[in-house]
């Protein structure tokens, strides 16, 4: 049916009134606000405040640490005849394991232990300390793995890089292509980045591992090679049988080596049972830093939250493609990533008060294009008013155009 001369203004298609525009507004202030908006989102978009010179240092030095370590354990491996399968280790890094070994404590992602495999970790890491507070000089906890090297790597890089003191307890157990070639553990890793001056500090003490953080449900002879391996590296087993009185070692263990310094912050690496409370745990400390503990009913009992219930930060170092994906870096790269590469070491953010401004200004306008009356009026009774004050016709101090649109 054809519509009817009373559904249309007169003179008026029905393509025309399917667009509305204000009548008291001219084209010229609309397309004035058009500009102005877009100049704005322009010049947010395009300047923007790049990483202080004096954060990127730090940064870029742990980076460039780790990727002297990362050349250390690649050279040491190859000296002992070890070969990599490039389809499991592209970059050729030697640091993922295989698929399945007498200590691999359970199931493990390929592609997130490849992801882990880059240098630029070590600079995010140096960024979350600096978030936590921390300063050069101060007196950290670490709970590393054998299930991450590569990010184990990262942690100490930026640790030797920032001059911090480390107390470490070392996991000994490897998920799958971790740590977890039993003539080179993350036991034996550590030691060889010592004996080449890489790293000044090594752990203080270690366990089993894996379930219960006491290769719970693994044979003998697993317990037997991780006992090897952390005493041919002179690192102490801690005693401790049940998970509960690990925990409690741990914590006294890091209060007797602490030399009367409180730590600044606390570094979990991975899924430990006793550093963080295993799966369930990670799933309540999200990757990153923690300065209070998250609001779960099911927090487990573990190193981290009685750092916390001491005002210590906790920092949790685990899932490399989580934190690739928040740092731009690349995922399960085929070769190593050069130095400066991600959101820690180039990022540019964008300047909140110059946004803030834009984003008002743009409101403002289509405020007075929506409605012009309603945003003007105050101004027109604001303007009249002072007339009166100072004896003057109102209308005659205000503009024509802005009187038609009040």
């Amino acid at each position: 049916m054809k519509p009817s001369e009373e559904t249309f203004p007169v003179g008026k298609t029905p393509f025309e009134v399917m667009y509305w525009r204000p009548k008291r507004l001219s084209r010229a202030c609309l397309w004035s606000g058009m500009i102005v908006s877009l100049m704005g989102m322009t010049l947010v978009q395009w300047w923007p405040a790049k990483v202080a010179p004096e954060l990127q240092v730090p940064r870029k030095a742990a980076a460039e640490k780790a990727a002297t370590a990362m050349r250390v354990i690649a050279q040491v491996q190859q000296q002992k005849g070890h070969r990599v399968v490039p389809k499991r280790d592209p970059q050729g890094s030697h640091l993922i394991g295989p698929s399945m070994s007498l200590v691999t404590s359970k199931l493990g992602s390929l592609e997130s232990k490849q992801t882990s495999i880059n240098p630029n970790f070590a600079a995010i890491v140096v960024q979350w300390l600096e978030e936590a507070g921390v300063k050069p000089g101060d007196r950290v906890a670490i709970g590393a793995s054998g299930s991450w090297p590569g990010l184990n790597i990262a942690v100490y890089a930026a640790v030797e890089t920032l001059q911090l003191k480390p107390t470490i307890i070392l996991s000994a157990a490897s998920s799958q292509y971790g740590a977890n070639d039993p003539e080179m553990m993350w036991a034996d890793m550590e030691r060889e980045l010592y004996d080449a001056g890489v790293i000044s500090f090594r752990s203080v003490a270690g366990t089993f591992g894996g379930l219960y953080d006491r290769a719970s449900g693994m044979p003998e002879p697993t317990r037997e090679l991780i006992s090897a391996a952390l005493s041919r590296n002179a690192i102490p087993m801690l005693e401790a049988t049940g998970l509960r009185a690990l925990i409690q070692e741990r914590i006294e263990l890091y209060e007797h080596a602490n030399e009367g310094q409180s730590y600044a912050a606390y570094i979990n690496v991975g899924g430990g049972s006793a550093s963080i409370g295993g799966t369930a745990g990670n799933a309540c400390f999200t990757t990153g830093v923690h300065l209070t503990a998250p609001a779960a009913e099911d927090l487990p009992h573990c190193v981290a939250v009685r750092m916390l219930a001491k005002q210590v930060p906790v920092i949790n170092v685990v899932d490399a493609k989580s934190i690739a994906a928040r740092y731009a870096l690349s995922v399960a790269p085929v070769v190593q990533p050069p130095i400066g590469q991600g959101d820690a070491l180039g990022k540019t953010v964008y300047r909140r008060s110059l946004a803030a401004v834009v984003m008002g200004a743009t409101w403002l306008m289509m405020a007075i294009i929506v409605a012009p009356g309603t945003v003007l009026r105050p101004l027109g009774s604001w303007r009249s008013r002072r007339c009166r004050c100072e004896g003057e016709d109102a209308p005659e101090m205000m503009p024509t155009h802005v009187q038609r649109m009040v």
